[in-house]
């Protein structure tokens, strides 16, 4: 006895059609060449729908909707949601597919589809190859009710399989450097299962960087690219004829965001690494992205051709930590704004101007004096900062060009080990922020046992000792990645170019400070400390006054 009422002389009937990704014929990226199944093509189900309604003269096919690429892990599927529309509209009151794992791979859903949904619509079900019609079947018999439930597990137990050999084998290419992506990240485009610059997009990168080094905020840069008209990574992709969808998008109209300004000047591929399997699922049921702490990534250096130079990038993430309040008049930072800090507290100065006898002037003043007075007043001109600082740039290119400077102890050779050596310490500062928690954590459980803390207590205290510890263990990691990529020869000698360029400077602006300033500290207003990023160390009496073995110090 079927479960469907008032049955109908000619049933209208919907042929429903699906293959995923995994079923058809994967493209070059995908985890495995071939066809897994050539029955499930496309083509074939629709023949084997029209040939089964040819043989049915109670039935007559309305539609037959095609969900072409479309996962059978749940039902959040375009033409799916079609024909539950049709069925709702009572346009359709027949269903038929090839088989059960082409309505669906969960078996609960899928059941409640087929033994609940329906039924209640009295809707007619078909599953050709299972050998199933509602009509004719009967849910109270013991083989019926069992046959259907256990072939939906087997489905939904295929479609794990295949999950798990398909993330397995994608690991696989990404940890032997291979591009695993269906799309290029933005100023790229793939080609032989590389990433090749994008020339167009690969001028926008250049041009966001180049504008944030120059002092303007991400939601400035955002404003200025809408307002000229450029396409945002998404738009431009579709305008390409991409088939791109991207989970940060929030709006229907794809515009620049600060958030997205923000994930191209922060991402390391524009410098040549591959990092990839940055984000994961937990299954394939679940459709949340859980994001990977940095340790399980798989990265690759010098993988291809960067947009940027490493020094930019470098620049433009030290940068990215400063406090760079803006002018209100011009919408951009002051020259020196977040350069410039305290000698007495050590915290940021802030810009003030002052006007007086009709000009305008502008100072640096301390910013723990002005929010709490518990630093003493401190304050310097910005005009007297910028003179000290030509010339002290100007000193230290002197000596870069002098003899010998070149390939020298002042030269590319030199910059290396001056960085490879502030490295070096910032990894013993690492190791030993590990062996001072991993002590803490001791004498912790031993206060712990003697009854000095409570359990709760100990747990928070043990907690952040090891957060700590974890923490100095992944800078250490990347700090010695840092070390690596210092035996590129070419990049060295690029920022030794770059700081040469400068020999004739008249004038400093926002870029200037930036590329080649590390900081300006003021001790008072006749007592300042110009911090270079690429001090030579000179420290002959006719070019720096005072000099340290990192910066420059004047009395003025």
């Amino acid at each position: 006895m079927n479960t469907l009422k008032n049955i109908p002389e000619t049933w209208n009937a919907d042929g429903y059609l699906r293959l995923s990704r995994l079923d058809r014929r994967r493209d070059k990226d995908g985890a495995a060449g071939g066809l897994i199944d050539e029955s499930n093509s496309i083509k074939n189900q629709r023949d084997l729908i029209r040939d089964f309604v040819s043989r049915n003269p109670d039935i007559r096919l309305a539609g037959m909707l095609a969900d072409d690429g479309a996962t059978g892990a749940d039902f959040d599927r375009e033409q799916f949601k079609t024909m539950i529309g049709r069925i709702e509209a009572g346009e359709t009151n027949c269903v038929i597919v090839k088989d059960f794992s082409r309505l669906g791979r969960d078996h609960i859903e899928t059941g409640k589809y087929i033994e609940r949904y329906f039924a209640s619509k009295n809707v007619r079900f078909i599953s050709i190859n299972d050998n199933y019609d509602s009509i004719k079947s009967d849910m109270s018999d013991s083989g019926n009710s069992l046959i259907i439930p256990f072939k939906n597990i087997i489905n939904e137990a295929f479609l794990e399989d295949i999950s798990v050999k398909t993330r397995t084998q994608l690991e696989i290419k990404r940890r032997n450097g291979e591009l695993v992506c269906n799309f290029a990240v933005y100023g790229y485009r793939k080609e032989d299962k590389k990433l090749i610059p994008d020339e167009y997009a690969a001028d926008i990168v250049r041009a966001i960087f180049e504008a944030r080094i120059r002092g303007y905020s991400d939601n400035r840069i955002a404003s200025e690219l809408n307002a000229r008209g450029v396409l945002s990574p998404a738009a431009y992709k579709k305008s390409l004829g991409l088939r791109y969808n991207t989970p940060f998008s929030v709006n229907e109209k794809s515009l620049w965001s600060a958030k997205a300004i923000n994930r191209i000047l922060t991402n390391r591929v524009y410098i040549g690494a591959l990092e990839q399997g940055k984000r994961t699922k937990a299954s394939y049921r679940v459709k949340k992205t859980l994001y990977k702490p940095r340790e399980a990534w798989s990265v690759h250096e010098n993988d291809h051709e960067p947009i940027v130079s490493d020094a930019d990038f470098e620049l433009v993430r030290e940068l990215l930590a400063k406090d760079t309040r803006v002018s209100p008049e011009t919408g951009l930072p002051h020259t020196f704004a977040g350069f410039v800090v305290c000698g007495h507290c050590g915290q940021s100065m802030y810009a003030k101007t002052v006007k007086k006898n009709g000009k305008t002037y502008l100072y640096y003043i301390c910013s723990t004096h002005r929010e709490n007075g518990t630093c003493r007043y401190n304050g310097v001109s910005a005009a007297v900062i910028e003179k000290f600082a030509l010339e002290s740039i100007r000193r230290q290119v002197s000596a870069f060009l002098s003899e010998g400077g070149i390939g020298g102890r002042f030269g590319a050779d030199a910059l290396r080990e001056r960085k490879r050596a502030a490295i070096e310490g910032l990894i013993e500062k690492s190791i030993q922020s590990i062996k001072e928690n991993n002590e803490y954590l001791v004498k912790a459980y031993g206060h712990f046992v003697d009854g000095v803390v409570t359990e709760a207590e100990y747990r928070v205290f043990s907690g952040g000792f090891k957060t700590r510890a974890d923490e100095a263990e992944r800078n250490i990691a990347h700090l010695r990645e840092e070390i690596s990529r210092l035996e590129n020869d070419a990049g060295i000698r690029a920022a030794a170019e770059k700081f040469k360029s400068y020999g004739n400077i008249s004038e400093l602006d926002r870029r200037a400070v930036a590329t080649l300033i590390d900081s300006v500290v003021v001790y008072n207003n006749k007592n300042i400390e110009i911090r270079l990023r690429y001090f030579c160390g000179f420290d002959a009496p006719e070019f720096a006054e005072n000099g340290t073995s990192s910066s420059e110090r004047m009395a003025i």
